[in-house]
């Protein structure tokens, strides 16, 4: 057992008061008149032995009296772990700094209020204590033990940041660090882990925890004064082919996280030079969709903002996102033996599209320079170089779409085929070849058609090959079941039709159906880039066209406004396809949303990024949910307390889960009450 106050021990020195008091028995007497004197030796006799007794009985109860009343006053408690003898305290102090921390509570910003609990705690605590001061960023730092001094010194660097992590992650982290110091310190003699953090529920997971009898927990949950937030979620565009004057309908999912309805609430849009202004109105708890409608008037990169004002919590109010508007379409029709004229006059119709044509004899890998789409018309047969072309051109996010020839090679077809996961070809089929179904569902036919039509004039097919392959959507299925038009599913965008173009395989070249795929084929072959990343998130940003010179690729800030900052971004280099990662980079705790330049020895491209709206959400967790969690996992030492103000954090006590100055406070109570009964009842 230990004491918070020892000193108060050498009050110790009041109990010769009712000692001093019985000795010298410091009383008044009292002139008693008696008739006669023949009983007052008797009553001496009887009472001398009783008063005795009682005034012993009192002397007790006073001395044990003032003896709780001092236990009381010095506030006796039990250690987290009295048996561990020798090695120093260990407390592991965990700030929550994400962005729900930037609510405000009755003392300011929720993360100013972590951070001064965790400077009380640290101050209050013995010198030889080992402290481990951990935020979300989890910086190798982080996880090393050390003195009260610099635990101090690192508090008043603690930054809201854009990375969450849930409870499992922190705890295991610092377990890990603990593991890893314990080597080069003397062992812990106390392990206490103490949580600061609003507990939302979207992060405060429990799964992985597992029981430790040696440590501790002291979740300390910070409330907010109001629970409500909204949020821009997320966006994107119902159809991602985007060219001059053609109008774009961005759908924007915007949530009210509140209890209360929100009525013309204001979402901005701007676009380089287009600006639009729409009013919401947004019911409490809910989501809602809104389109905006808006056209391109210029070619080039363009850098978006959605916006809607907030009164607190702000950073998910802001969305950024990019893409780019090309002038033109570049595609290069590559003839074979039974190539038709049909597919070069139909692109021919579009100034869009900048189309070259060339025999098959004459493909090499220079005609692919530039071209976002590669148009196999007729081919009957892939040598094993142009096998290693076009599989490259694919990976570098080119398109290609394959018609092939009367008499397909299936040898040289299907390894070509397989080298960019796409369905391979079969044996002929000469019956129920005739379209039966479109898949109007798919997002490659959406905005084709006005309205899905009952009926539709489908052309015929007398024979098709069979196509065999799970990685695929089949986009026209014929009546025999086997598809006719497909599309592969894997990152290589490639189009497969199953049967020939010329005359004597069928008349699909004659219909409206027919130059409709082409165009729409055309349009999603654009080397699309994301729109916008999630900082932290697995999504990875390509560069098809990276400058051959020393220089190190970089990213730059490039918001108005903002600071310049610039890094080295992870490069991940995949099938010669080079890629940008922010996965939980050290960098990520810097970044900020907004637009990054994308340089190398010149500006190679830009990308949007955007924090995570996982905090979005402001409902957290109750206490008794937090305790549950904890006694779930079969851990017990779990001592809750909330913080909404300082004053109460000040009651928090470290190190003390079992006190007893209350026991000892009764206990001087009843001693005294004892003691007057003694005085009034004993005679």
């Amino acid at each position: 057992m230990k004491f918070e106050y020892p000193q108060f021990f050498y009050a110790f020195f009041l109990v010769i008061i009712p000692i001093i008091i019985h000795l010298f028995n410091f009383r008044k007497y009292k002139t008693l008149h008696f008739s006669s004197l023949l009983f007052i030796k008797q009553i001496n006799e009887e009472t001398k032995s009783t008063q005795k007794l009682k005034h012993l009985l009192v002397l007790i109860s006073r001395i044990l009296a003032i003896s709780a009343l001092i236990f009381a006053f010095a506030q006796p408690y039990l250690p987290v772990n009295d048996e561990t003898k020798g090695g120093y305290p260990f407390i592991g102090i965990y700030v929550d700094n994400s962005f729900s921390m930037s609510m405000k509570g009755s003392e300011g910003e929720l993360l100013s209020m972590a951070k001064e609990k965790a400077r009380t705690i640290i101050e209050k605590s013995s010198p030889d204590t080992r402290f481990m001061l951990l935020t979300n960023n989890f910086e190798g730092f982080e996880q090393r033990l050390t003195t009260k001094s610099e635990a101090l010194e690192r508090i008043d660097k603690i930054e809201l940041s854009p990375l969450t992590r849930n409870l499992d992650e922190v705890i295991s982290w610092m377990k890990d660090g603990i593991s890893e110091e314990i080597v080069q310190e003397k062992s812990l003699s106390s392990k206490q882990f103490i949580l600061l953090s609003d507990f939302q529920e979207k992060t405060a997971r429990f799964e992985k925890l597992e029981a430790d009898k040696e440590i501790f927990f002291y979740p300390i949950q910070l409330l907010a004064q109001s629970m409500s937030n909204v949020s821009v979620d997320s966006i994107w565009f119902s159809d991602p082919n985007f060219k001059i004057g053609i109008n774009n309908e961005l759908n924007v999912k915007v949530h009210n996280f509140s209890v209360l309805d929100l009525v013309n609430s204001e979402l901005q849009l701007e676009v380089n030079e287009t600006k639009r202004n729409v009013f919401v109105d947004l019911k409490a708890n809910e989501s809602q969709i809104v389109k905006i409608n808006y056209s391109d008037l210029k070619s080039g990169i363009k850098k978006g903002l959605l916006r809607i004002n907030d009164r607190q919590m702000h950073f998910d109010d802001d969305y950024y996102f990019s893409y780019l508007v090309k002038e033109k379409s570049n595609v290069l029709i590559v003839n074979g033996e039974n190539s038709v004229s049909n597919v070069a006059i139909v692109y021919g119709l579009d100034d869009y599209y900048k189309t070259s044509s060339i025999n098959q004899n004459s493909f090499t890998e220079n005609v692919l320079e530039e071209k976002d789409l590669l148009i196999m018309n007729g081919w009957n047969d892939i040598s094993s170089a142009a096998q290693e072309l076009i599989s490259d051109f694919c990976k570098n996010g080119g398109t290609i779409a394959f018609f092939p020839g009367e008499k397909l090679d299936l040898q040289s077809v299907n390894s070509f085929l397989s080298k960019i996961n796409a369905p391979r070809f079969e044996g002929m089929l000469n019956s129920g070849t005739k379209i039966q179904t479109i898949n109007y569902q798919d997002p490659f036919f959406q905005g084709m058609f006005e309205k899905k039509p009952d009926k539709l004039n489908l052309p015929a097919q007398s024979k098709a090959y069979r196509l065999s392959g799970k990685n695929t959507y089949e986009l026209i299925k014929m009546q025999n079941g086997s598809p006719l038009f497909v599309r592969s599913n894997s990152k290589k965008s490639a189009y497969i039709f199953a049967s020939s173009l010329t005359e004597n395989f069928g008349n699909f070249t004659s219909n409206a159906l027919f130059s409709s795929i082409l165009l729409r084929i055309a349009e999603s072959s654009q080397r699309r880039y994301p729109i916008s990343l999630t900082i932290g998130s697995e999504v990875k940003f390509p560069i098809f066209s990276v400058p051959q010179i020393e220089e190190p690729l970089k990213i730059k800030s490039a918001t108005k406004g903002d600071e310049k900052f610039d890094f080295i971004p992870q490069i991940e280099i995949t099938n010669d396809l080079t890629e940008i990662s922010i996965n939980k980079s050290s960098i990520n705790s810097d970044l900020k949303s907004g637009f990054y330049e994308i340089f190398k020895g010149k500006t190679i491209g830009f990308m949007a990024l955007n924090y995570n709206r996982l905090e979005s959400d402001v409902k957290t967790l109750s206490q008794t949910e937090i305790e549950s969690n904890f006694s779930l996992k079969g851990i017990k030492n779990v001592s809750f307390s909330s913080l909404s103000n300082e004053s109460e954090g000040a009651l928090i006590k470290i190190e003390k889960p079992k006190e007893y100055w209350r026991i000892f406070l009764v206990l001087a109570i009843f001693f005294l009450l004892v003691e007057m009964a003694f005085l009034k009842w004993l005679k």
